[in-house]
């Protein structure tokens, strides 16, 4: 579990690092518009780095387990049944990340050889954005389930995170 723990602090400190991406570079184009310089690479930069912003922290969500849900009926189940159910969920989502990858590839493969407007970049880097949402999305996808069959119900009520 160590190289979760590892894979996981790389993660949110690579989103980390993409929101600040973000703020500084807007923070550039509105200061732009108040001086003579003019800087057209804004827009694009921080379209990319909001897009891997994204990219890595959507599987810190998952690990997480903060995305959105509605679990009004779910909530009405016994323990036991719920423990299952989550697992479920989580075993769907993991298959279906999965099989995606694949496809999310051969996407990023018809990004070669096409580059960015201002920037240059090859868009190959910001399509496989989504390969490396779907491979960390299944990866904590299948890690949820273990997490949810064995963990304690008690010590899920007291806060205990494990």
């Amino acid at each position: 579990m160590k190289a979760v723990k590892v894979l996981s602090g790389l993660l949110e400190t690579l989103t980390v690092i993409m929101f600040s991406g973000v703020m500084i570079v807007v923070i550039i184009q509105i200061l732009g518009r108040y001086s003579p310089f003019t800087f057209v690479w804004t827009e694009e930069l921080t379209r990319y780095f909001f897009i891997y912003a994204v990219a890595f922290g959507a599987p810190v969500a998952m690990k997480r387990r903060e995305y959105i849900r509605v679990d009004l009926l779910v909530e009405l189940l016994p323990n036991k049944v719920k423990k299952y159910y989550n697992a479920f969920i989580y075993l769907v989502l993991g298959v279906f990340s999965s099989m995606l990858v694949t496809y999310a590839y051969r996407f990023a493969k018809l990004g070669e050889g096409q580059t960015s407007a201002t920037l240059e970049i090859d868009m190959f880097y910001i399509y496989f954005s989504m390969v490396i949402t779907l491979i960390f999305l299944a990866i904590y996808s299948f890690l949820n389930i273990y997490q949810s069959l064995t963990e304690n119900t008690e010590e899920e009520k007291e806060g205990v995170e494990l």
